[in-house]
């Protein structure tokens, strides 16, 4: 696991004001082979979200190591995502809402929304809409950060000039008022990394992972410890992942 560092011009940080805090950011990791068996769960709950053009295939195996591991996952439910029509952002997530107040009934306690590429604008924009039902939010290559590259995964949220609005722009870029974990990749191939990237705040962190793919991520053994780890703290009590 790794950090992103400014010290090389591949990784200049893309929020780039003076005083930015980046030091969480760029601590640099030394183990570079995961442990296998994921930390033991509780029964915490977590909303899976698919990858972008896929559906509840793309996250079973995700599922089936959390699951094993004493965590409890679900599935979104609503088969392949293929982005809001039109740019209905809100008319997806009112959608979504009655998902999240649904599970967090059943299951008695905050849910982690965990969201892979564009599915992870889902959980970011939903932990904003329904935050006491929200633990935390865990994303995998998501594009959040809409201003700091050009990506075909974000097309359903264009406007008429081809783009993404500025005001939409700024919405995505908004942390959700929980704790967030943004893991990316800088091999995505699909995201640009420096979309996936926020300047360090109480409560988030950004991870880099040497991940070949973006379509690798769920399956790689550090990201699902690193997805375990967020998990099996207790409530109440984030700290940022120490690898």
């Amino acid at each position: 696991m790794h950090r992103a560092s400014p010290a090389s011009p591949s990784h200049r940080p893309i929020f780039d004001a003076p005083g930015q805090p980046w030091r969480g950011i760029l601590r640099r990791g030394t183990r570079t082979a995961p442990r296998q068996q994921l930390l033991p769960g509780q029964g915490q709950a977590a909303l899976v979200f698919p990858r972008y053009g896929a559906g509840p295939e793309s996250t079973l195996r995700l599922r089936g190591a959390l699951d094993g591991a004493g965590f409890r996952s679900f599935d979104w439910g609503y088969g392949t995502d293929t982005g809001p029509r039109s740019g209905s952002l809100r008319n997806r997530l009112r959608y979504l809402e009655e998902k999240v107040i649904d599970l967090f009934e059943a299951e008695r306690q905050p849910l982690t929304l965990i969201g892979w590429g564009f599915s992870g604008l889902y959980a970011r924009e939903l932990a904003k809409r329904v935050t006491p039902l929200v633990r935390q939010v865990i994303t995998l290559g998501t594009p959040f950060n809409a201003g700091a590259g050009e990506c075909a995964m974000l097309r359903p949220l264009h406007d008429q000039s081809g783009r993404v609005p500025e005001a939409l722009q700024r919405q995505l870029r908004e942390r959700p008022p929980v704790p967030c974990t943004s893991i990316y990749t800088m091999g995505d191939g699909a995201v640009p990394w420096q979309m996936c990237v926020a300047p360090e705040s109480p409560g988030s962190e950004t991870i880099l992972v040497p991940v070949a793919s973006h379509r690798q991520l769920a399956d790689h053994a550090l990201v699902r410890e690193i997805i375990a780890d967020r998990l099996a703290q207790p409530g109440g009590d984030w700290a940022p992942f120490a690898g």
